[in-house]
């Protein structure tokens, strides 16, 4: 197995340019308030003093979340999903843990993973369908993980940013997040949380590092593995 080099002082790219970029992303996806009640036009009425405020926290370790605010979307006929709302300042921060994570594990994805991954869609997994089965391979195997946002484990996810990631001040940012009201501390994760959604591609990553080949098991999510006849 090829050594892993851990990366180092992730929090040296935290800078104001990082920053900025990272309020620009969450400016374009808008999004209702937190549960400080600051709106996209709030935080950008003092923004300078915000983002700079910001990033010397997210420096010094200094920084501190607030809760999530919970509300409830339908779902289906008489089911509602929790949704987990973060406050306008912390989706700023998720987002610049996303853009120093992210490149980091990117790389370390199978080759036949297109889900959540830049550059790649449902639609390129359509088409690896059909080039396999164009090479003898006609068994596809369409499958979801029930209920995985609720039951992930932090600790299996911390697990594998830990055997990368060296610096001590980005884990503990990824570590600190306020539960929503009703969410069982050690698992799950609040949907729309930037910063868990790069530690959840860093699980499916070392996972792929892992996988038998050839055949696969295809969605419109990701890619996976399964040990398939070829007719």
């Amino acid at each position: 197995m090829t050594k892993v080099q851990k990366v180092h002082s992730l929090t040296g790219r935290i800078t104001p340019a990082l920053v900025y970029d990272a309020w620009r992303a969450v400016r374009r996806n808008r999004g209702a308030a937190g549960i400080d009640k600051v709106s996209i036009q709030m935080f950008q009425a003092n923004l300078d003093q915000n983002l700079d405020r910001l990033m010397r926290e997210l420096k010094t370790g200094a920084f501190e979340p607030l809760p999530a605010r919970r509300v409830y979307i339908p779902k289906s006929p008489g089911k509602f999903r929790p949704l987990g709302i973060p406050a306008v300042r912390d989706r700023v921060a998720q987002e610049v843990l996303r853009q120093l994570l992210s490149p980091i594990f990117e790389r370390r994805f199978h080759d036949d993973s297109y889900g959540f991954r830049p550059g790649r869609s449902c639609h390129q997994a359509v088409e690896r369908v059909l080039e396999l089965r164009r090479q003898g391979y006609d068994h596809v195997l369409d499958a979801d993980i029930s209920g995985f946002f609720d039951n992930l484990s932090h600790r299996a996810v911390m697990a594998e940013l830990s055997a990368v990631i060296a610096d001590g001040n980005i884990l503990r940012l990824v570590v600190l997040r306020k539960i929503p009201q009703g969410r069982c501390p050690g698992r799950g994760q609040v949907p729309g949380d930037a910063s868990r959604h790069a530690a959840r591609r860093s699980r499916f990553a070392a996972a792929g590092e892992h996988r038998p080949q050839p055949a696969r098991l295809a969605s419109s999510r990701t890619w996976l593995p399964l040990r398939a006849v070829r007719r």
